[in-house]
């Protein structure tokens, strides 16, 4: 009797231990929608959803924003993730990396309430990750500045012949809807 005691208590110590807690962050609010650019034939649409990310590794949960993108050059599709939108982060997550269906994931730091860093914006024309800074222009919620970057601080690991290769606007403006 007293070792099934023990069980239990064991049992019921490690679901404690292991309860996972949300970290909320309620600054993604105002990044939360879609956003365009449009300059003559080109466009560059972005769709921003909050979602809780579960990280298994070290068993949290974290409000972070998740996105899909579409860009139309000179006319023509060149790239879309939206047939994937509103798709759960979590699903796409493997031991290795995401499966890409959300081209966008990122979340706001204290330190800078008005500016997203995107850890990742998938390229799905070259198939390699960049850093994406979407900051607020000052004093305005509905228009912000697209800043993509090579990932890593600028060092580059993927595949041969892309390093500087960039298929989407490096730079640009965008107005939320």
């Amino acid at each position: 009797m007293k070792s099934l005691t023990l069980n239990v208590v064991f049992f019921l110590l490690i679901k404690v231990c292991a309860a996972q807690t949300t970290t909320l962050n309620p600054e993604l609010n105002k990044f939360v929608g879609v956003w365009r650019w449009v300059n003559s034939t080109d466009t560059l649409e972005i769709t921003l959803q909050k979602q809780i990310y579960i990280n298994y590794l070290v068993n949290t949960q974290e409000e972070m924003l998740v996105g899909w993108h579409r860009y139309v050059k000179n006319g023509v599709l060149q790239q879309s993730s939206y047939p994937y939108i509103s798709r759960n982060i979590n699903i796409d997550f493997d031991d290795n990396s995401l499966d890409f269906k959300n081209t966008l994931f990122g979340t706001v730091y204290n330190t800078k309430p008005n500016e997203v860093f995107f850890i990742t914006l998938w390229d799905l024309v070259l198939h390699k990750n960049f850093e994406l800074w979407f900051t607020l222009l000052p004093n305005s919620t509905n228009q912000a500045v697209w800043k993509l970057t090579q990932g890593r601080g600028g060092l580059y690991a993927g595949p041969h012949g892309l390093n500087g290769v960039y298929s989407l606007p490096k730079e640009i403006i965008l107005n939320k809807l």
